[in-house]
């Protein structure tokens, strides 16, 4: 039986996942220098959308096996949850880049306007 791609792209996935963290915090201590993140911005940016594009694949990967029945429901069951789990570290990145540099504030609740 041939490898299943699934899990060589979920690896590779969660690697541009792992990097896409690094930038972002390199990014941020070069901001608090007051140095040029520029290049690093870009960077990220390609980067999240390569991460994206793989989560589709990712995605659509799952729902092939599991339809034609190439892996167990047991199996595509954990598979989505690792799925999900991806889906979540994205939008946390993407939050985190977004807030070029700041910290996101949870804590303070927010006032009602006047």
């Amino acid at each position: 039986m041939a490898p299943d791609p699934w899990f060589s792209t979920y690896d590779s996935t969660c690697q541009i996942a792992q990097e896409i963290a690094e930038k972002i915090q390199q990014r941020n201590q070069y901001e608090r220098k007051g140095e040029k993140t520029t290049k690093l911005t870009v960077t990220i940016r390609v980067l999240l959308q390569n991460l994206k594009e793989k989560i589709t694949l990712l995605k659509d990967l799952l729902l092939r096996a599991v339809s034609t029945h190439q892996i167990t429901q047991l199996e595509g069951d954990r598979r989505q949850n690792l799925l999900d789990d991806l889906v979540t570290r994205e939008r946390l990145l993407l939050a985190s880049f977004k807030n070029e540099g700041a910290e996101p504030d949870l804590i303070r609740p927010s006032s009602p306007s006047a």
